[in-house]
């Protein structure tokens, strides 16, 4: 079974970086092309979305999606990197803290919001990482970005903790949060753990540890597959799909943006798209649509210029 022009979806181990993972994925599969949509801190756990092959192709488009996480925030310490994994920089006693004060401050980081990222992180400064200038025991002014917190929850306070639950856009920092959150609470604060449980429509249920993975690599082709291999149809069922007509499929496939005159049905809402062939039987693109029916405007995002069949397994 060849593994190229897959979608992965591992529960990635601690200690391990994103790029890690990608490595060891080429090296068991023995494929060249493959590369993450969305990467996570050595020391978070949880879902990576790795694209092989084709599929690379889409990894911009993950990137964009909404993620979800599990955090716990540990109050008392602050450390340089805003995670466990960095230089305590500050301890004090930690105060009587309520469910309603906390939940309260917690609130002001929903919507659009200003972050200022961390020093260790991945990020540039005038061509380097930040992360090189923190290990030379520098630091930099870095200028707060604009990132999305769609919802964010206490789930649970405990007398020096609170585990929080946050759907969030791209490039949101949690670990930000967590020190922010400590410092609206008069307190010093670090993220101590995060794992990650969604990217877009894909769940950390589905996904498959990448032990068990290089288990099967190993096995054979007749070894049981693990869960989280996914096709790029498979993996892309989700989305709403729009038919284009036959006479113009060779146009979107040079990548001219469809008009109206081009689907078989106008769009019935916003978002994400689809766009398979006038017999549904071959995935040719995805799409933005912008708005609905005739009043749609409808963006190209990616082409596959060998189209895809739609019934294409694992």
């Amino acid at each position: 079974m060849s593994f190229d022009d897959k979608i992965f979806l591992i529960d990635k181990p601690r200690g391990l970086t994103s790029f890690g993972t990608v490595h060891r994925l080429r090296r068991a599969a023995r494929i060249d092309k493959a590369g993450h949509s969305g990467s996570l801190d050595p020391n978070a756990t949880g879902l990576l979305v790795l694209c092989t092959g084709v599929a690379t192709r889409l990894a911009g488009l993950f990137v964009d999606f909404a993620k979800e996480y599990e955090g716990r925030v540990r109050f008392g310490s602050a450390t340089d990197s805003y995670d466990a994994d960095g230089q305590v920089t500050a301890t004090a006693a930690v105060p009587a803290l309520t469910q309603q004060a906390v939940q309260q401050e917690l609130a002001a980081f929903t919507g659009e919001i200003d972050q200022t990222p961390p020093m260790v992180s991945a990020l540039k400064h005038k061509g380097r990482r930040l992360y090189e200038i923190a290990r030379a025991g520098q630091e930099v002014e870095r200028q707060p970005r604009r990132v999305m917190v769609y919802a964010i929850e206490l789930r649970e306070l405990g007398a020096d903790y609170a585990d929080i639950h946050i759907r969030c856009g791209r490039g949101c920092y949690v670990r930000s949060i967590a020190h922010d959150l400590g410092a609206r609470l008069g307190v010093p604060a670090h993220l101590e753990t995060l794992r990650r449980t969604a990217v877009g429509p894909f769940r950390l249920e589905a996904a498959t540890s990448l032990g068990a993975l290089e288990e099967h690599l190993a096995g054979g082709a007749d070894a049981p597959l693990p869960s989280g291999v996914l096709g790029v149809p498979q993996a892309l069922a989700s989305f709403p799909a729009l038919g284009i007509r036959q006479p113009f499929e060779a146009a979107v496939l040079h990548g001219a943006q469809p008009e109206p005159r081009f689907l078989v049905a106008p769009p019935r809402g916003s978002g994400t798209h689809r766009l398979l062939s006038a017999d549904g039987q071959r995935l040719v693109a995805m799409a933005q649509v912008d708005g609905k029916m005739q009043f749609a405007r409808v963006r190209l995002l990616r082409v596959f210029p060998e189209p895809l069949p739609t019934s294409d397994g694992v």
